[in-house]
């Protein structure tokens, strides 16, 4: 059963980045089309890179959740119903957002802010997604002291990522800052590269 549904979680997440791969499905019959095929580089980038981290971290909790059961298998096919549609707002921010740092992404031509309002959706849907997976992990009998902790430092950073998530949302829906929305998503190296460094991985202050 597990191994079904770990398959059936990585083909999803494949037909994902399918769904970011540049030039669409036709091949390029000519130079400006080919330019403009591998001007989407930078875009195809930023998605494959955010759909990688998501799909790396169901494979980490795998390896702390072991066989698991039903609600593992619940929270998994939700999962992938997220991801599968996650796929098109993150799609148009990564192209928006390529064209912004002067690769060959498409600007949004729509409202900033209704862009991030979606996108933030469908990544908040899927980081609490994630911490939930890493705190059912934590149902495994089999798991060490030292494992469980990691797992509860695994869904603290996905609780970071979430609320980063939703404070962007929420300045999407202020006229006056929703340009800055975007940004919101800039302090994760920070914020999250602080807490690793501070948390307790070993054990060490409860030793």
């Amino acid at each position: 059963m597990t191994s079904r549904l770990d398959n059936f979680t990585d083909a999803a997440f494949a037909f994902a980045v399918t769904l970011l791969v540049i030039g669409g499905s036709e091949a390029p019959t000519s130079y400006a089309l080919l330019s403009a095929a591998v001007a989407e580089v930078p875009a195809f980038a930023i998605g494959f890179a955010i759909i990688a981290m998501f799909w790396f971290a169901h494979v980490r909790w795998r390896t702390y959740r072991g066989e698991g059961d039903w609600l593992s298998a619940l929270l998994t096919v939700l999962l992938v119903f997220l991801v599968l549609i996650y796929v098109q707002p993150l799609r148009a921010m990564a192209r928006s957002f390529s064209g912004f740092l002067g690769g060959g992404g498409t600007p949004f031509a729509g409202d900033v802010g209704d862009l991030f309002f979606v996108y933030g959706a469908g990544f908040v849907a899927m980081a609490a997604t994630m911490v939930a997976l890493f705190l059912e992990a934590r149902r495994n009998p089999d798991l060490d002291t030292a494992r469980r902790i990691a797992v509860r430092g695994e869904a603290i950073i996905w609780l970071i990522l979430t609320i980063t998530g939703l404070v962007s949302i929420v300045m999407t829906r202020f006229e006056a800052i929703e340009d800055f929305a975007p940004l919101v998503y800039a302090t994760l190296p920070f914020s999250i590269g602080m807490f690793v460094w501070r948390y307790d991985w070993e054990g060490k202050k409860n030793g």
